[in-house]
């Protein structure tokens, strides 16, 4: 007869009540801090932008393939955008406002493949 020991790992309701956004780094985005200290997340499926004072933090869950971020804190605001354009003009908003101290560079994903694949000789 072999013996089983349980763990169990409590998490109190204040822990769980300061999670802003959790999300799996397929729907993740992050668009900057601004000049107040304010970190901008987007939730890419919902296309909602969180406004906190702190940053992700990044984790593995187990058997998971994709990296996942969480964001706890306080929620300064939350905008929902309607349109992907709109992320634009928040930015475009924010900067107008707040201004950035630090904005993230963005990738343009088709110039970085189109390169790539015309520097190979690659013609897809």
């Amino acid at each position: 007869m072999s013996t089983t020991t349980t763990a169990h790992e409590t998490i109190s309701d204040g822990q769980q009540g300061d999670i802003v956004l959790e999300q799996s780094g397929s729907y993740y985005g992050y668009l900057g801090k601004d000049g107040e200290g304010f970190h901008h997340h987007v939730d890419e499926a919902t296309n909602t932008v969180y406004v906190t004072l702190s940053r992700a933090e990044r984790f593995l869950p187990a058997n998971a393939g994709v990296y996942w971020f969480r964001v706890r804190g306080e929620l300064n605001h939350r905008e929902e955008l309607e349109r992907d354009e709109d992320r634009d003009r928040w930015v475009a908003y924010v900067d107008s406002v707040r201004g950035w101290i630090d904005r993230p560079v963005p990738i343009d994903v088709k110039e970085i493949f189109a390169e790539m694949h015309s520097t190979q000789g690659d013609q897809r």
